[in-house]
């Protein structure tokens, strides 16, 4: 039976004996900016994950790992973040620069624009009863 270990574990480990595991440094740069990434992406993590991953990593290290994202990535990111903005809809440094802004917390997400209710449509009066002719009892005769 396979024992599974602790990731976040074996992670510190690697990371406070950096000496030992020289060899795989740029792997472990790989696949730490791969898990932030992953978390980012994931469907759960709204603007106060972000917010949380952006304060634990710090400025500056986030600011590297969003500058490392693909346009697509920043674009989806954007539009789920801030789903009435349109940063996500223009360019893609645009994208970017508002997504440090909100993890930041300088930037807030848009809220929806109010929609204007269309105008009523006014009711008017039905048109008067048509006569008939038929009703009134005339025959044409013949000659």
């Amino acid at each position: 039976m396979q024992l599974d270990v602790d990731g976040f574990a074996v992670l510190r480990t690697i990371a406070t004996n950096r000496v030992v595991f020289a060899t795989i440094g740029a792997d472990a740069t790989k696949a730490a900016r791969a898990l932030v990434l992953k978390q980012m992406a994931h469907k759960g993590t709204g603007l106060q994950g972000v917010r949380g991953i952006r304060a634990a990593l710090g400025e500056e290290v986030f600011t590297l790992i969003v500058d490392g994202m693909t346009n697509a990535q920043v674009k989806s990111l954007a539009a789920r973040l801030d789903k009435h903005g349109a940063a996500a809809k223009g360019a893609p440094g645009m994208a970017r620069l508002h997504v440090l802004a909100l993890a930041a917390g300088t930037a807030e997400p848009r809220q929806q624009p109010a929609t204007p209710k269309p105008p009523r449509a006014r009711k008017t009066a039905p048109p008067p009863p048509r006569v008939h002719f038929e009703s009134a009892g005339v025959v044409r005769q013949k000659e």
